[in-house]
C-alpha cells in the first residue's frame, strides 16, 4: 500500500490545488483473472512496478532463451537476401512471436502481426493501493490517465468509473464520491489491447503518466484555460479565457487573477475580475485582455514562452491555483502566402514519428521524448507530425522549448474499417466528439502546434464526418486552420476542398491543383524519401506550397518492410514491395533516423538538398552478382559513410556523393579516379564505380571553379575495443531521467568500424538499472530487455535509468576479444 502524501509532488501545487504523481507501485499480471475488479481480490502475486509500463515490449513468458544471432547480420535486410542468413531465426524469441497461435492462453486473437512488429497484445490488469494523501483529505479528488492503450476499463474500491476508448488521449475521473478517505482505496484497470489494434506498434497498459489532483469544490477544471493572442505587433495582446466549475452543494462567489510572466519570469500584467456568483453544479468562463508591449515572440528559431498564472479567488483567498505555458505568434495560411509566421515565409521539412522509442516500447518518459526530438532538430527538421495519434504532452512541451512545429492529429481512421480489425473505427461513432473536444483542449495552449488534422487518409465518408469534425475543431479553437491527411485521397463523401483551410496531398500535388482553388495553402504531410527533393524545389518555387513531412522521420517498430531495400536484377515497380515482407523484418525502416537514434544516408542527403551541408558521401554495398540496389517507393539505399568493406580488390563499388557543387573530384589514395559534373538533372547527386583498395577515398566539390568542400573516408582497422558515450553526463533521481549509452565498436585508433556485428554484454551496478538494448538492424528480433546484444553497423544502444536514491551508476560493455569499456554517471 502507498502512502501518497509521502511521494514527492512531480507537479506545481499552488493556491488549494495539489497534482501528485500516481505512477508509482502498481500492481500487474498479464492476464485476464475473474473479479480483479474488487477491493478484496487477493494480487499478492502479481508483479509491483512504476508505470508508465508496456508489456507488448517484454518478454514472452513462453520465449525460448536464443540471443537471435541468426538475424544480427548486416546484409540480411536487403531484398531479396540469401536465405542461409536468416535460417534458425527463433520463431518466438523476445517479444517477438511469427506463429498464428500461441501456448499459455495467448491465443491468435493477441498477436499482433507485420503491423504490430510481430508483438503480443493482449489483456492485462493494474492494480493500486493507495490512502487519501493528507493535503487531499475533504476535497475533490481526480485521477488523470496520460494514455492507456487501447481501451480501458476503471474501478475505484468496486465501483465502475467508466471506459476509455481512445488509447491515446488522457481518462480523467473523480474519484471522490467513492474514496475512502480514512482508510484504504483500490483503483483497478483492465486494459485491452487486441490483435489488429493498429497498424504499427502501439504498446500494451498504462504507457504514460498517472496523475492524482486534489483541488476545491470550486476550481478550475483540467483544460480550463486557453489563451490566444489575437493581435501580435508591437503592442500584442493576450487573451485569456478561464474556465471555473463550483462542484459544491452551495452557491459561490468568485474572482479571477491572471498574471502574466515573460520568458525570464518577470510580472508583465496582471488583471482580477469582478466577483461572479456560480451556482452549485454549474460552471462559468472568465475572459481577460491584456497588452503586452515589445513582445518576445515565439518561432522556430527563438522559441520564447510566457506563463500565465490563473488564481481563483474567494473571500479574498487564493483557493486554486493553474500556470499555462504559451507562446505569442501569429499565423497566416492562404494560397497567396502560404504559410506565415509572424510574417516570415516558412517551409516545412518535417518528419513523421511514432510514439514508440524503440527499445522501450510504448514507453513515455520525459527524456525519451526530448531527446527524439533533440536529434531531429539536429538532424534538420523543423516541423513532426505526430502520426497519426495525440503524442504525450511533454512532447509537446518539449517542441514548444525546442521550437519544433507540429501537425496535430487525433485519428488514424473514422467509422469505417480499413487499416485494423480491431481500430478506433468500433468507438468512433460514440467517441468522436468527446475525444476530440478532449484532444484541442489539451492541445491548444501549445504554440508549435501549427494545423490541426482532423484524421489520416480517409478513403471514403459516406456518413459526412468530415464537415462535422472541422466543424467541431473551429468551435473549440479558431486560431488554427483545419486539414485532414492526404486529403485526395478521399474519394466517396462530401469534397473535402470545401470544409478544410489548408489542403493536403500524400500524392503529388500540382499548378492545375493550386489554380483551381487559389486561396488554399496546398501541403504534404506524407511523402517517401524519393519524393523530398522534389518536394524541396516545389517549396522554393512555389508560395502557396507550403512543404511536406517525410515517411518517416524515424524508424518505427511495425509496418515490417516498408522501407526495405532492394536488390534486383533490374528497374522494380513502385510499391512493389510492400506487403512481401515478413518475419524477422519488424521494423517500417523507412527513416531518415534508425531505430536508436543514428542518421541513415537519406538524411545525409537531405541535408545537402535543404543548403544545410554542402557535401556529403556514403558508399553502397556491393549486392550479389548480377544484381542492383534500387531505392523504391519508402526505401533508400543501403549505404554506410565508410570505406571499411569486405571485398575482393579491384571489385568496383558503387561511391554516391551528394553535393550543392557542380563538379566532384574523387581521390583513390591521393589519386584522381574520376571528376562528374553535377546538373540540375541530378538532383544534386552523383555517383562513380570506383575499385576498391584500402585507404583513403576523398570526395571534393567545387563550384564555378572554387572547392566548396571535402569529405574523406578512410579505412579502419580490425576491432579492438569498446567505446560508451552517454546522451547526459549526470542523473538525478527522478523517474523521468535516463541515460542513452551509445557502444560502438572501434578499432585500435579509436575510429568506428563501420559494419561490425559484434555481440555486447552489459553489466550495471549502483544507483539504477538497465531498462532496454537494441540495435537499428530491422530485423535483428532479440529481447531488448536482457543485458546483452549485437552492435549493427558498429553500434548499440543501452537505456539505463536511476534509482530513486542518491549515488553512482555504473555500466561496464564487454565482448569477446575486445577490450571493454565502462562508464559511471552520478545520480544527484
Amino acid at each position: 500500500m502507498v502512502l501518497l502524501d509521502s511521494a514527492p509532488a512531480t507537479a506545481a501545487s499552488a493556491g488549494n490545488r495539489s497534482q501528485t504523481s500516481f505512477d508509482a507501485d502498481w500492481r500487474f499480471l498479464r492476464d485476464d483473472p475473474a473479479g480483479a475488479e474488487s477491493i478484496g481480490f487477493n494480487d499478492s502475486y502479481w508483479r509491483v512496478l512504476d508505470v508508465p509500463h508496456d508489456w507488448q515490449i517484454e518478454d514472452l513468458p513462453y520465449a525460448t532463451s536464443e540471443n537471435g544471432e541468426a538475424t544480427a547480420s548486416p546484409q540480411t535486410y536487403m531484398v531479396p537476401n540469401d536465405p542461409s542468413l536468416i535460417q534458425g531465426v527463433p520463431p518466438v524469441i523476445g517479444p517477438f512471436d511469427a506463429n498464428a497461435d500461441l501456448p499459455g492462453g495467448y491465443g491468435p486473437a493477441a498477436l499482433g502481426g507485420r503491423g504490430q512488429g510481430y508483438t503480443v497484445g493482449g489483456v492485462g490488469w493494474y492494480r493500486k493501493h493507495f490512502t487519501v494523501p493528507k493535503d487531499a483529505l475533504n476535497r475533490r479528488v481526480e485521477v488523470r490517465f496520460d494514455g492507456v492503450f487501447q481501451t480501458a476499463d476503471f474501478w475505484l474500491n468496486g465501483f465502475r468509473l467508466g471506459f476509455n476508448a481512445h488509447g491515446y488521449l488522457p481518462a480523467i475521473f473523480d474519484l471522490t464520491d467513492h474514496l475512502d478517505f480514512a482508510g484504504q482505496n483500490v483503483l483497478a484497470v483492465r486494459v485491452q489491447s487486441p490483435n489488429e489494434s493498429s497498424r504499427w506498434y502501439s504498446g500494451s497498459g498504462i504507457y504514460r503518466h498517472t496523475w492524482l489532483t486534489a483541488t476545491s469544490d470550486v476550481c478550475i477544471p483540467t483544460f480550463g484555460v486557453q489563451v490566444t493572442t489575437p493581435v501580435v505587433a508591437g503592442n500584442s495582446l493576450i487573451h485569456t479565457a478561464v474556465e471555473v466549475r463550483n462542484d459544491g452543494s452551495q452557491t459561490a462567489n468568485a474572482q479571477v487573477r491572471t498574471t502574466l510572466l515573460d520568458p525570464g519570469n518577470n510580472v508583465v500584467g496582471t488583471q482580477t475580475s469582478g466577483s461572479v456568483s456560480i451556482v452549485a453544479g454549474d460552471q462559468t468562463t472568465y475572459s481577460f485582455g491584456q497588452w503586452i508591449s515589445g513582445a518576445r515572440l515565439w518561432d522556430p528559431e527563438q522559441p520564447n514562452l510566457y506563463t500565465a498564472r490563473t488564481e481563483v479567488l474567494m473571500g479574498g483567498r487564493v483557493i486554486d491555483s493553474n500556470t499555462t505555458t504559451f507562446g505569442i505568434r501569429s499565423m497566416v495560411w492562404n494560397g497567396t502566402d502560404g504559410f506565415l509566421l509572424n510574417g516570415k515565409r516558412i517551409k516545412l521539412n518535417g518528419g513523421n514519428v511514432h510514439h514508440d522509442h524503440g527499445p522501450l516500447g510504448a514507453i513515455s518518459l520525459d527524456r525519451s521524448e526530448e531527446r527524439k526530438l533533440e536529434i531531429l532538430k539536429a538532424a534538420g527538421f523543423n516541423a513532426v507530425r505526430p502520426a497519426h495519434t495525440p503524442f504525450s504532452p511533454h512532447f509537446l512541451d518539449t517542441c514548444d522549448k525546442l521550437g519544433m512545429l507540429v501537425w496535430n492529429e487525433p485519428f488514424d481512421i473514422w467509422d469505417l474499417p480499413a487499416k485494423a480489425a480491431n481500430d478506433y473505427h468500433l468507438y468512433f461513432p460514440t467517441h468522436w466528439q468527446s475525444d476530440l473536444t478532449t484532444f484541442i483542449r489539451r492541445d491548444r495552449n501549445h504554440p508549435s502546434v501549427i494545423i490541426w488534422s482532423i484524421g489520416n487518409e480517409i478513403a471514403a465518408d459516406p456518413n459526412a464526418y468530415g464537415p462535422r469534425l472541422a466543424d467541431h475543431v473551429r468551435s473549440l479553437d479558431v486560431t488554427r486552420p483545419v486539414s485532414l491527411g492526404g486529403a485526395d485521397l478521399l474519394k466517396i463523401g462530401p469534397d473535402p476542398w470545401t470544409y478544410l483551410d489548408v489542403f493536403d496531398f500524400h500524392g503529388n500535388p500540382g499548378a492545375t491543383d493550386h489554380a483551381a482553388h487559389p486561396d488554399k495553402a496546398i501541403t504534404q504531410s506524407e511523402v517517401p524519401f524519393n519524393s523530398n527533393y522534389d518536394n524541396a524545389k516545389l517549396a522554393q518555387a512555389s508560395p502557396w506550397y507550403v512543404g511536406s513531412l517525410v515517411w518517416a522521420g524515424w524508424d518505427y517498430i511495425g509496418e515490417g518492410g516498408i522501407g526495405a531495400t532492394t536488390a534486383t536484377t533490374g528497374p522494380l515497380a513502385a510499391g512493389g514491395l510492400v506487403g512481401t515482407v515478413g518475419y524477422p523484418y519488424f521494423q517500417g525502416f523507412c527513416g531518415d533516423i534508425d531505430l536508436i537514434g543514428q542518421r541513415k544516408p537519406q538524411n545525409l542527403y537531405r541535408e545537402v538538398f535543404v543548403g544545410h551541408s554542402p557535401l556529403e558521401m556514403v558508399v553502397l554495398r556491393p549486392t550479389p552478382p548480377g544484381t542492383q540496389q534500387v531505392a523504391v517507393n519508402y526505401a533508400w539505399y543501403d549505404a554506410l559513410e565508410s570505406w571499411t568493406w569486405d571485398q575482393a580488390q579491384l571489385l568496383p563499388l558503387n561511391v554516391q556523393v551528394y553535393t550543392s557543387g557542380d563538379t566532384v573530384q574523387l581521390l583513390l589514395n591521393g589519386l584522381l579516379i574520376a571528376s562528374n559534373t553535377v546538373q540540375d538533372s541530378d538532383k544534386q547527386m552523383t555517383n562513380f564505380s570506383v575499385p576498391y583498395a584500402p585507404g583513403q577515398l576523398t570526395a571534393i566539390a567545387s563550384r564555378n571553379g572554387l572547392e566548396i568542400a571535402r569529405k574523406t573516408l578512410t579505412t579502419t582497422g580490425a576491432p579492438a575495443g569498446l567505446r560508451l558515450t552517454s546522451d547526459v553526463q549526470n542523473l538525478t533521481t527522478g523517474r523521468d531521467d535516463l541515460a542513452h549509452v551509445l557502444v560502438e565498436v572501434i578499432d585500435k585508433e579509436g575510429r568506428r568500424v563501420p559494419d561490425a556485428v559484434t555481440k555486447i554484454s552489459f553489466y550495471v551496478s549502483g544507483a539504477g538499472n538497465l531498462i532496454g538494448v537494441g540495435n537499428g538492424n530491422p530485423r535483428n528480433v532479440d529481447s531488448f530487455k536482457r543485458p546483452r546484444r549485437h552492435t549493427w553497423h558498429g553500434q548499440a544502444l543501452a537505456v539505463l535509468r536511476p534509482s530513486k536514491s542518491t549515488g553512482s551508476l555504473t555500466m561496464t560493455a564487454t565482448a569477446p576479444g575486445l577490450n571493454y569499456a565502462t562508464m559511471s554517471l552520478p545520480v544527484r
